[in-house]
């Protein structure tokens, strides 16, 4: 009988090459069936797996182009797309010189960074209510030239009552 300690064991490691795009796309599988039994949606940071570039490259061209393809533009630019997968995500941020700084997938029905902050309703009513209150209160044609002649745009000539 063999002793245990006498069994030859090898331990082998992965190479670097060895593709972690198997285990993302089961991780995203999963968020994903989250996000439909229970509407919790979810982020997964590339730079933070154990991707290459590759990987990368090959997980995106995987999960292909959907219809939905937004650019954002503050402190740098930001692209939201979505993937041929609804409710998968490819979120791309640059800084100022267009470099990538981060990069996302995230598994949602709209991604936070396009839904309107719940504070920022209050201020957008008051700007509608300003511009519906602008049309409704529409000019009469002499306070059109008026407005115009303050401004310069008609010579000392033309009257305000005198637009026909």
């Amino acid at each position: 009988m063999t002793k245990l300690n006498e069994i030859p064991v090898h331990v082998e490691f992965p190479s670097e090459s060895m593709s972690m795009l198997l285990p993302i796309l089961h991780e995203i599988e999963t968020m994903h069936k989250t996000l439909i039994s229970s509407g919790q949606g979810n982020i997964l940071d590339l730079r933070h797996e154990p991707l290459t570039l590759d990987d990368i490259t090959a997980l995106k061209e995987l999960l292909g182009q959907g219809e939905v393809d937004a650019n954002l533009n503050a402190l740098g630019s930001t692209n939201i797309r979505e993937t041929s997968i609804s409710g998968v995500w490819w979120i791309t941020h640059f800084d100022q010189e267009g470099n990538i700084i981060g990069e996302y997938v995230e598994i949602t029905t709209c991604p936070d960074m396009l839904k309107t902050f719940p504070e920022e309703l209050e201020s957008a009513l008051v700007k509608l209510q300003d511009k519906v209150s602008q049309y409704t209160h529409a000019s009469t044609p002499d306070e059109i030239a008026q407005r115009l002649n303050e401004l310069g745009f008609f010579s000392s000539n033309v009257e305000p009552g005198n637009l026909n």
